[in-house]
């Protein structure tokens, strides 16, 4: 067997293989005994008919296409190890020649040669960015003020609406409920619905319900049963501690970001379209729903989506490619204790019906996103 390699843009390769006569006619042959051995003939026990009766029974054209998908498996087998290429796509066969043996034309989309920035530069630059975190005044009486608004006691009212009342109203024909007040709605209709007492009717509106909102004060009592915290303060104490650490993760993610923006700007990467149109098609399913509600906006959405894609799959090559320099390979000990930290958050039920080898693939990214960042931050 002989073969040649092209390369191609895009990750592409394109292998013209071939395979003289009696190499051909040895993964022909193979194909066509079990073939033979397969005829069932009336009078005749399977595998047992006379030669010539067989021969005329078997499909030489399926006999070909599968000797063919044989030698070329075989063939690319021998040139991924030789050539040190992966194959991340079906490849796509096209037969030549078949006089005198084989001769095909096999297009190839393999894992893409990757030739980093200088990411440890990048990177010390990056963290080395030290941005003060802090809590902005007002920041924590603005969460406690929606966590006692989200459990008020929402009662019937036969009193006029008030700003924030919840209304159900019929406008235009189209029924909607909302809190009054909060600027949900355009053109002053909010302001227009103040004052007014269910059933009343008026500019295209009907009010049909009021609900008035009981908001709880914030005391010991109230604290101690969303929660354990004794009083007042430790609930504060709490709110503030979250808002820390949120805005410390956002900050690192900001930083991670900026990292991988830096490499990616600076590297040679051989972009595979089927992995951008693979994450692509993900990215379009996930939002499926905004996309239907947002008709007119449908293409310029998807432009998005399709750079989104493409900076997805460039992150991760990245990432795969300073994992493999810097010897960053999660362990399986590693992965197994991600594992057991997913699932002994998840309710049982829900535990049991995932299946392994996704709860390990995606524990596999994890601790190798991880791995990296935690060694550039070092850096």
């Amino acid at each position: 067997m002989k073969y040649t390699i092209k390369k191609l843009p895009d990750s592409i390769r394109e292998a013209e293989i071939v395979y003289d006569n009696k190499e051909f006619s040895d993964y022909w042959q193979e194909v066509y005994n079990d073939e033979i051995a397969k005829v069932n003939l009336k009078g005749f026990r399977p595998g047992a008919a006379p030669k010539e009766l067989a021969d005329k029974a078997v499909d030489k054209e399926h006999i070909f296409e599968h000797a063919v998908s044989d030698a070329v498996r075989h063939a690319l087998k021998q040139i991924m190890e030789e050539k040190d290429l992966d194959i991340i796509d079906q490849p796509k066969v096209e037969v030549l020649e078949q006089k005198d043996g084989l001769k095909v034309k096999v297009i190839l989309t393999v894992f893409p040669e990757i030739v980093l920035g200088n990411y440890k530069k990048i990177a010390k630059a990056a963290f080395e960015d030290k941005k003060e975190i802090k809590i902005e005044e007002g920041e924590v009486d603005k969460t406690i003020d929606w966590i006692l608004k989200s459990r008020a006691q929402i009662i019937r009212s036969v009193q006029p609406a008030k700003k924030g009342d919840v209304v159900h109203i019929i406008h235009e024909g189209k029924p909607d409920k909302f809190i009054l007040g909060e600027g949900q709605l355009k053109d002053g209709i909010e302001d227009k619905i103040v004052g007014h007492k269910e059933g009343e009717k008026f500019d295209g509106i009907e009010l049909k319900e009021i609900f008035e909102r009981k908001v709880p004060e914030l005391t010991d009592e109230f604290v101690k049963g969303i929660g354990k915290f004794a009083t007042v303060a430790d609930f504060k104490k709490s709110i503030t501690d979250g808002i820390l650490k949120e805005k410390k993760l956002k900050d690192k993610e900001r930083k991670q970001l900026k990292v991988l923006e830096g490499i990616i700007k600076e590297s040679k990467i051989e972009m595979p379209q089927v992995m951008v149109e693979r994450t692509y098609e993900h990215l379009v399913a996930d939002y499926a729903d905004f996309i239907k509600i947002n008709p007119g906006k449908e293409e310029e959405f998807k432009k998005g989506l399709k750079k989104e894609a493409e900076k997805s799959v460039a992150s991760n090559l990245i990432i795969h490619q300073i994992v493999k320099e810097e010897n960053l390979e999660p362990t399986e000990d590693e992965i197994e204790m991600e594992e057991n930290n997913v699932l002994k958050n998840l309710p049982k039920e829900q535990a049991l019906k995932l299946e392994h080898h996704r709860i390990h693939s995606y524990c596999y990214d994890v601790v190798k996103n991880r791995k990296v960042f935690e060694y550039l931050e070092k850096l």
